[in-house]
């Protein structure tokens, strides 16, 4: 949470704005490949970009190291949107991922996402509960899944070969990749303090 100055006065922001009309050529490029990719598919969910064309939190963040950047939201949309992995799947492990990382940008950014792809109502509401309501065996293996990864650092061996099942070897590495990217994207807002931005997912 952000605090006040000695003079009461609200603390600059830690992400500078970045505005289309100021950036670097390497910082257009990215600029573009965000902003002219698969994410306007989700346009309807949450804005990439505000009226002024300034980017959403951590997509802006990604601007600040182009190269470093532009990788990172290649992993972004490979996990989104060339993924074999469920839907349903990858929201509820991106919504665990902001339970266990305490970020409320993250949460609000895939809430409505999460209860699109399938996500039960009753499952959201129950999450953060850390005694959720999961409707059927896949729900329970990811949950025990993703809470292992998330909380042990590891993934016991029948949960892991019941995953494998479930999604293929391929899914499973795919799920693991989903969890640390969304870690990165939940650092990224809780360190640039962006809660009060209200911006998209990445």
């Amino acid at each position: 949470m952000s605090s006040r100055t000695q003079d009461g006065a609200a603390p600059p922001p830690r992400l500078p704005r970045l505005a289309p009309g100021g950036l670097t050529r390497e910082q257009e490029r990215l600029y573009r490949t965000i902003t002219e990719g698969p994410r306007r598919q989700h346009a309807g969910f949450f804005p990439v970009a505000d009226g002024d064309g300034v980017l959403s939190g951590p997509y802006r963040a990604m601007l600040l190291s182009p190269d470093v950047g532009t990788a990172l939201e290649a992993v972004g949309v490979a996990v989104r949107y060339h993924s074999a992995l469920p839907a349903r799947e990858r929201e509820l492990a991106i919504l665990m991922v902001s339970c266990h990382c305490r970020c409320p940008v993250e949460w609000r950014a895939h809430e409505e996402l999460a209860r699109a792809a399938g996500v039960p109502g009753e499952t959201v509401d129950t999450l953060r509960s850390g005694a959720p309501t999961l409707p059927d065996r896949p729900a329970q293996v990811l949950y025990a899944f993703v809470g292992g990864l998330l909380g042990d650092n590891r993934v016991p061996d029948e949960t892991f070969r019941e995953a494998e099942s479930l999604w293929s070897t391929a899914g499973v590495f795919e799920l693991v990749v989903t969890v640390g990217y969304y870690q990165i994207i939940a650092g990224i807002n809780n360190a640039f303090d962006v809660s009060s931005e209200r911006k998209g997912p990445a």
